[in-house]
């Protein structure tokens, strides 16, 4: 009998998305499937799905679900486009028909978020026995599913055909950790005992990821290097200690990436494609990048480093621009594109006025540009303060961009540091968050880079690293076939 896993998750590409946890929520899945497992996707229903109205039907309608005081009736809906799993939706406009996932743009988190995401967890049940199918692994993604596991914990379970459920909660970023006021714990309906200190009570206040790691059966993230780092007080946000005590039950599994979209032999977003094999249309690649963003002949000859990122402070932003001047005496050229934090921006743009031949800054969300970008770019810069996992530096190895990178989280469990061993490296690192330390690495880049065999050859490696989803599904299956032994 094959694995039977239902994904529960608040966002999934193309459905909705605002950050990773939408890619992972999608291609895991679809990996888990091809090696055979009967996985499912639960999602709430965002306009951006029913707008699509011909590729959903209805599979149950006016479930009820207990919410606090409150009875909602929910809809549940199938999605009919392709996809090799099946993917299901439940409709409560009230909670889920808005513009936003989780924040209105002006006044902040929306103030119902408990009751729309208690919900959403507490539908899971409803939607399993609907469809009478019950699965081995409830996989939780993040604070939006994660009551998931106490409702498992203190009421489904008693129900003989989930008696051997087993809960997978995943962490994809231990800050954001969906907090509300003591008064909502009761919307939960769970047993006061839930909110308690080993339960999900935090400093007087109801935590839903707190429960989630109290309850669940296993807790993963997404990366090893991650896993060790949330046990200490720095990147623990308040959850460490907890996490400690739960420290048998914590693993770390490196994301993967989708290599067929992520593709440079095949990219329909690029200019020219490339392969290990035969680099010659990076180059290409990078000539037609810097004259569309506007670079001067002059410099075109020159280093191309590239952040694609979102503009905040985790990103390590701040940083680049604290080295930037100095950067451009290393004669390197810059290109950023995102967008994010206002301040940064203005930072941005002002040291594109400084360095109008060298610094290109597009202020934007642009996915085709972005492969432009992967695609031409010499080295690709990610200094992030903490990063769970990180994709832009498995991208950027598979387009030949040599990543400079924060020995944090992803960035370190998937970059081998070139110049601790010039024969395995596969991007370059630095160990100290400072300007002093970045600066070094990217001089390292440099000196690589202008011998171009030696480069070549790092490219190369780069490229053939396996970051594909195939090798995360496969580690996932071994820890849900443990679950079910243990």
């Amino acid at each position: 009998m094959p694995l039977k896993i239902l994904f529960c998750a608040s966002e999934a590409t193309p459905f909705a998305k605002t950050g990773g946890l939408a890619d992972v929520a999608a291609s895991l899945p679809e990996a888990l499937s091809a090696q055979g497992c009967d996985v499912r996707l639960f999602l709430p229903l965002y306009p951006s799905v029913e707008r699509n109205t011909q590729t959903i039907k209805v599979v149950a309608e006016w479930i009820p679900i207990p919410v606090g005081v409150h009875t909602y009736h929910v809809h549940f809906w199938q999605w009919l486009g392709p996809s090799s799993y099946p993917v299901y939706f439940m409709e409560k406009d009230e909670f889920f028909h808005r513009p936003h996932l989780y924040v209105h743009p002006l006044r902040g988190d929306y103030e119902d978020n408990a009751e729309r995401f208690i919900t959403f967890s507490r539908s899971i049940y409803a939607l399993c026995k609907h469809l009478d199918w019950i699965p081995d692994i409830l996989h939780l993604h993040d604070w939006q599913a994660a009551c998931g596991a106490a409702y498992q914990h203190f009421h489904w379970r008693y129900d003989a055909a989930f008696s051997r459920v087993r809960t997978l909660l995943t962490i994809h970023n231990l800050a954001h950790q969906g907090l509300f006021p003591e008064a909502y714990f009761g919307l939960t309906g769970l047993p006061s005992q839930a909110y308690s200190i080993e339960g999900m009570e935090f400093f007087g206040q109801c935590n839903f990821l707190k429960a989630g790691i109290a309850y669940s059966d296993r807790i993963s993230t997404v990366s090893p290097r991650y896993a060790r780092e949330i046990l200490e007080p720095k990147q623990g946000f308040g959850l460490d200690g907890l996490l400690r005590r739960r420290q048998d039950a914590l693993i770390g599994i490196l994301n993967g990436i989708d290599t067929t979209r992520w593709n440079p032999s095949q990219d329909p977003h690029i200019p020219a494609f490339f392969d290990a094999e035969n680099l010659s249309g990076k180059g290409v690649c990078k000539e037609k990048v810097l004259k569309a963003l506007g670079f001067p002949e002059a410099v075109r000859q020159s280093p191309l480093c590239v952040v694609v990122s979102r503009l905040v402070h985790q990103k390590g932003i701040d940083l680049i621009l604290d080295a930037l001047d100095d950067m451009m005496e290393l004669s390197v050229c810059l290109a950023v594109l995102g967008t994010g934090d206002p301040h940064l921006e203005r930072l941005l743009l002002q040291a594109q006025s400084r360095h109008s031949d060298r610094v290109r800054v597009v202020l934007a969300f642009d996915e085709a540009l972005a492969h432009r970008l992967e695609a031409g770019a010499d080295i690709f810069l990610m200094p992030s303060r903490y990063e769970p996992c990180g994709l832009n530096q498995m991208y950027s190895m598979r387009y030949g961009t040599i990543p400079i990178v924060a020995a944090t989280g992803g960035l370190d469990d998937s970059v081998e540091d070139a110049v601790q061993n010039p024969e395995k490296g596969n991007g370059f690192k630095f160990y100290e968050h400072t300007k002093e330390a970045f600066l070094g690495a990217l001089k390292a880049a440099l000196e690589a880079y202008r011998d171009s065999e030696k480069w070549r050859r790092l490219q190369q490696r780069a490229m053939r690293e396996d970051f594909s989803w195939d090798r995360a599904a496969r580690t996932y299956i071994a820890l849900y076939e443990a679950m079910l032994v243990g």
